[in-house]
């Protein structure tokens, strides 16, 4: 009696054991599928619909389809042109620039006053009547 009593005690033992790790599994089961379901109805954070596209901004979409994809595409097309420039520039050299002709400056009219650069000026100084002219014309 004594041995049936411990085989009984231990296949009950075993079954409330199966029992209570089965429910235990079934319980987080259970609330985990809830939980996924109410999760999935919320939204987290979300943005709108993708736009759609219609002319050049679907063909140029269709290769760059993220906004940061498009950015590096448009930086690195002007970088290219700036490295091709840059290049031209090196192999065709610097073309020499002509001196411009000297043109010979015309004697200022009687009453006129020359142009401060030129040579001529030193000369209109020398006249005092041409000095109170060009005072005269600082006033007006």
């Amino acid at each position: 009696e004594g041995y049936k009593a411990k085989v009984l005690c231990c296949t009950l033992i075993t079954c409330l054991k199966t029992t209570m790790f089965a429910n235990l599994v079934g319980r987080t089961a259970l609330v985990a599928t809830r939980r996924h379901a109410t999760q999935q109805a919320r939204r987290r954070m979300g943005s709108a619909a993708a736009p759609e596209w219609t002319g050049i901004d679907k063909t140029v979409r269709g290769y760059f389809p993220g906004d940061d994809q498009l950015a590096a595409a448009i930086l690195s097309g002007y970088f290219g042109l700036f490295v091709l420039v840059k290049i031209k520039s090196a192999i065709s050299g610097t073309a020499e620039v002509e001196a411009p002709a000297q043109v010979a400056a015309a004697a200022p009219s009687a009453g006129a006053i020359p142009d401060v650069d030129s040579e001529e000026f030193g000369a209109f100084l020398e006249s005092e009547e041409n000095v109170m002219k060009l005072v005269e014309s600082f006033e007006k």
